[in-house]
């Protein structure tokens, strides 16, 4: 089985369309963006969050601790088509026996909806 990416949007541009996100600065910039993702022979999917970055903007971020733990995309320009050509070679990489496994090993990369997920018995 392997990850096929659905789509992807963002809370910061007008109506959440990616391609609608234009920073002040194309090579200082930071977004959240969600890509829906699910298995490739199937319908539906699943939300995973990342960050989307330049180094610049994750350099001058502050880590009150001194540290931070993050799940990043660094992009060196601001570019929604790289975004996107990225996560779907993400995907298209990215195979298990089961979409759980798949879905585990993309959390990896990128906060997954079901992380922490667990059936009651």
């Amino acid at each position: 089985m392997r990850a096929e990416l659905h789509s992807l949007d963002t809370a910061d541009a007008r109506h959440g369309a990616l391609d609608a996100f234009v920073p002040e600065d194309s090579e200082h910039f930071g977004l959240a963006v969600t890509a829906t993702i699910g298995p490739a022979d199937g319908r539906g999917g699943e939300q995973f969050q990342f960050t989307v970055c330049s180094p610049s903007w994750l350099a001058a971020e502050d880590r009150p601790k001194g540290f931070a733990f993050q799940r990043t995309l660094l992009l060196d320009r601001w570019s929604a088509e790289l975004v996107e050509r990225a996560i779907a070679d993400l995907c298209r990489h990215t195979e298990g026996e089961t979409w759980q496994e798949v879905a585990q090993k993309l959390s990896r990369y990128a906060h997954w909806e079901f992380e922490d997920y667990r059936e009651e018995a």
